[in-house]
């Protein structure tokens, strides 16, 4: 019950993060700003790059993807260019495997106090504080929402299920869903499973699943960014999903012969693993990105303009 009292609370704030982001984005809707952003996501694979780049250095697609959506919200963005920094989130969340040191929830406070302290010296930086606060309550709800369910990862529950996804492919893909929309990081999750590849408790074609599950686990953060928000930012939320759910189905048939060439890439367990993660999501999404104005008209038939 305190678990779930945690979790609510968490949401709460996440929520209240992302509508002060909201009416932080909506002061920065001058020409200049739109045609700097417009720059560098000008097209889908400028955006991908982008993508690429700022969730690399954040450590957080979910961060990306909720700023995403509040950028495409207030039309700062087209769809077609938040599609290309979606894409650019995928690749981009890789690089957690290769670095799990750095946490970028341990940076909320910090930032709430900057944005505060910006805030109340600087009136003429007043909108870039804003959506430093927002930003930081955004961390802080996903902290809280984490903490609640961080007796998961030590729990003799999570060990039985991880046992059972070990005996079928299709088991761990839903295990890291479930996981990762639980423990509301792909980054934590990822490492998890390479500490416990370390020790010898999962093997490559059962981590790939797990890890494929956990990419459409982590669309959940885009879900709850895209309440309250406009047609374009639900689209942006869908194609999350859609486009981490398209990738398991193309990948799942043939997941053995792909480890099994992935297990050339090196002789460490773990490093294989993150090279195949990596691979995975690379293909993914260039496997998309020439389609995408295609997509974006799937998604604006998905999900219409409200009446």
């Amino acid at each position: 019950m305190l678990n779930l009292l945690l979790f609510l609370i968490g949401l709460a704030i996440f929520l209240l993060g992302l509508c002060i982001l909201k009416s932080g984005m909506n002061f920065l809707k001058s020409k200049s700003l739109k045609r700097i952003i417009n720059q560098f996501t000008y097209t889908p694979f400028l955006g991908l790059v982008t993508g690429t780049i700022l969730t690399a250095f954040l450590q957080s697609s979910s961060a990306l993807t909720v700023i995403t959506i509040g950028l495409v919200d207030t039309g700062l963005i087209r769809l077609t260019q938040a599609l290309g920094i979606v894409l650019g989130t995928n690749i981009g969340t890789t690089i957690t495997g290769q670095i799990l040191a750095f946490n970028l929830e341990n940076w909320s406070v910090p930032l709430l106090i900057g944005g505060l302290l910006i805030f109340v010296a600087k009136k003429k930086y007043r909108y870039i504080s804003i959506n430093i606060i927002g930003l930081s309550v955004i961390f802080i709800g996903m902290s809280f929402m984490s903490q609640a369910f961080l007796f998961i990862k030590n729990s003799s529950l999570f060990y039985y299920f991880l046992n059972l996804a070990t005996k079928s492919k299709f088991i761990a893909i839903v295990f890291g869903i479930i996981a990762t929309a639980l423990i509301q990081s792909s980054g934590a999750m990822t490492g998890i499973i390479l500490v416990l590849a370390k020790n010898h408790q999962l093997d490559l074609v059962t981590a790939t699943a797990v890890i494929m599950g956990s990419n459409v686990g982590t669309c959940i953060t885009a879900i709850l960014a895209s309440i309250g928000s406009t047609a374009n930012g639900k689209r942006v939320a869908a194609s999350h999903v859609l486009l981490n759910i398209l990738g398991v189905l193309i990948f799942y048939p043939f997941i053995e012969e792909f480890t099994e060439l992935m297990t050339f890439t090196s002789t460490n367990l773990p490093r294989q693993i993150a090279h195949t993660h990596t691979v995975f999501n690379i293909v993914s999404s260039l496997a998309v990105l020439p389609f995408i104005n295609l997509f974006a008209k799937f998604l604006t038939w998905l999900v219409p303009e409200k009446n």
